[in-house]
């Protein structure tokens, strides 16, 4: 650990103590008390200490209380902090820079003094400074503190996370007013026009596919992308707004809305039993669909069978107890290499790992998503690994 100074804001030292970043073996207070952190507390957003109920072992006595923390030792008095009553039940005051010295609360009790600088890794610091530059993923800067094996741990996590959330999608379109294996199959069913309306016209898709299932049942294709077409009137008069200018030729709203009318036909003419196999082969349905049509090469299609189709048999699992399918769901998942568009994985180039850890895997997109562009930092492995390490 380096003692060096800590330049950056009290924020940043809140966000650090409250997610533990830091070396938490060997604490010690300045008067050489052991501290073992057990609840950091909680952060204060109104007048008083930073961290409110605390719970915290110093040299073997369990304190509850109040925590304080400071970019330097001495701000305790510059903030006046000794005359406010507010802060009588404060019993540690931590710090980043400077030298210790005693404090006082306004009712005569001591803080405990705790020098988080001398606990801070230098890889955090790093790590500090490439966070404050919002054009570059935090890490990008961090190349010497990267852990390839912890790189997979978390994107291993994250994919995990992955299907748990687009099983969220998918109960988000399911209508428990409606008998569950229709609820279940109209869910699936506008889950797909929505995926296939990536990424101009996913709307104007979306609503094309409710309104052809109010007024069509599967009986034929010809029908179906018929009633399809009247209903999105693309070139004509229409309420909903399709976005064709730049538009690939496959990714053409008519093209598109024939492959969700097939995909859709055979949702609705599939005996619901099938689709609760106890063999897994309700899984294979997919790839039959798409050969029928001939569109298993297609990588829209192998996208949405990660995207979509994947976690509503995971939804169907939950909602019918069916453990065994879930189980088939997550291996299929786990296993899976789909081919994810270079666009929005090229933020990964700018780290020193290979590309084959990421490219093909759905989880990469949960990551830089939730993770590495909001900036929840605290909760991934690489840099608590780095902070630990």
């Amino acid at each position: 650990m380096v003692n060096a100074g800590f330049q950056y804001s009290e924020a940043f030292l809140q966000w650090i103590w409250g997610n533990g970043l830091f070396d938490t073996k060997g604490l010690r207070t300045e008067c050489g008390k052991e501290v073992h952190i057990l609840d950091p507390g909680g952060l204060n957003a109104t007048d008083g200490p930073d961290f409110k109920f605390a719970k915290i072992v110093i040299d073997d006595l369990v304190w509850h209380g109040d925590v304080e923390l400071h970019l330097k030792a001495n701000d305790w008095y510059n903030h006046n902090h000794h005359l406010d009553a507010n802060y009588n039940n404060v019993f540690l005051h931590v710090f980043a820079n400077g030298k210790a010295s005693e404090v006082k609360t306004k009712n005569g009790s001591k803080p405990y003094l705790l020098n988080l600088g001398r606990y801070l890794s230098s890889n955090l610091k790093v790590f500090l400074q490439s966070f404050e530059n919002q054009s570059e993923l935090p890490c990008s800067g961090n190349v010497n503190f990267i852990s390839k094996e912890v790189f997979r741990e978390q994107l291993d996590k994250a994919h995990s996370e992955y299907l748990e959330k687009k099983a969220d999608d998918i109960l988000a379109l399911y209508d428990p007013d409606m008998v569950p294996s229709k609820a279940w199959k109209k869910a699936l069913i506008l889950s797909v026009w929505d995926g296939l309306g990536i990424t101009h016209n996913r709307a104007a898709m979306k609503v094309t596919g409710e309104r052809l299932l109010a007024t069509w049942s599967g009986e034929r294709i010809d029908l179906g992308i018929d009633l399809a077409m009247r209903e999105a009137r693309i070139n004509g008069s229409s309420n909903l707004i399709w976005n064709l200018k730049g538009v690939r030729p496959a990714n053409h709203p008519k093209i598109r809305i024939k492959q969700a009318v097939q995909i859709s036909y055979e949702i609705l003419n599939t005996p619901f039993e099938a689709f609760l196999s106890k063999d897994g082969s309700q899984i294979d349905l997919w790839d039959e669909w798409g050969k029928r049509y001939k569109l298993e090469r297609s990588s829209r299609m192998k996208i949405l069978f990660g995207t979509v189709y994947l976690p509503s048999l995971y939804v169907l699992g939950m909602l019918f107890a069916h453990n065994t399918l879930k189980a088939e769901v997550r291996t299929s998942w786990k296993e899976l290499k789909t081919p994810i568009p270079q666009s929005l994985l090229k933020k990964f180039n700018t780290l020193p790992l290979n590309e084959k850890y990421y490219s093909r895997k759905l989880g990469s997109i949960h990551q830089l998503k939730s993770y590495c562009r909001p900036r929840r930092c605290s909760e991934c492995f690489v840099l608590k690994n780095a902070i630990q390490s």
